[in-house]
């Protein structure tokens, strides 16, 4: 698979842009960082989780990628950011639902039924994605060595 290096160079470079930028952009915004507050943090969560699925399109090209070129190493270390990613994105989906609860009586009354529903989208979103990052992590973690010709 040694002719396949400059692609896997250029896929890789590819999929980290996508992985990357976009969280990049959804977090510049929420500078600087309040962990501390509530309000702070529910609409952080929500905020991201409008864009988790650019970077997730990311972490399946530099899969794509790793089984082109058989690399395993890096295939592994995938999953295990994967892993991390799903229960670092479970735990904030955790709080996301406490905060919002803490929030929800701060918020005017005519805007609680928006409110409500954009924190059920959002909590939804977030199931779908730690499932998608758990399978990834599977996945790359089991992954058999590829015998592509």
């Amino acid at each position: 698979m040694e002719q396949n290096r400059p692609l896997a160079h250029a896929g890789y470079l590819l999929a980290a842009s996508l992985f990357l930028i976009p969280l990049v952009d959804a977090i510049m915004p929420l500078m600087p960082l309040r962990f501390t507050e509530e309000r702070w943090r529910w609409s952080a969560v929500g905020q991201v989780s409008n864009l988790l699925l650019i970077p997730l399109v990311g972490i399946l090209l530099a899969i794509a990628v790793t089984t082109i070129v058989d690399d395993r190493r890096v295939r592994r270390v995938i999953g295990i950011i994967c892993a991390v990613l799903a229960v670092t994105l479970a735990i904030m989906s955790v709080s996301f639902v406490l905060d919002y609860f803490q929030v929800r009586t701060a918020v005017i009354p005519r805007l609680r039924q928006a409110s409500a529903m954009a924190s059920i989208t959002t909590g939804v979103k977030n199931i779908f994605y730690i499932i998608v990052l758990a399978l990834l992590s599977r996945a790359c973690v089991t992954a058999p060595k590829t015998t592509l010709a």
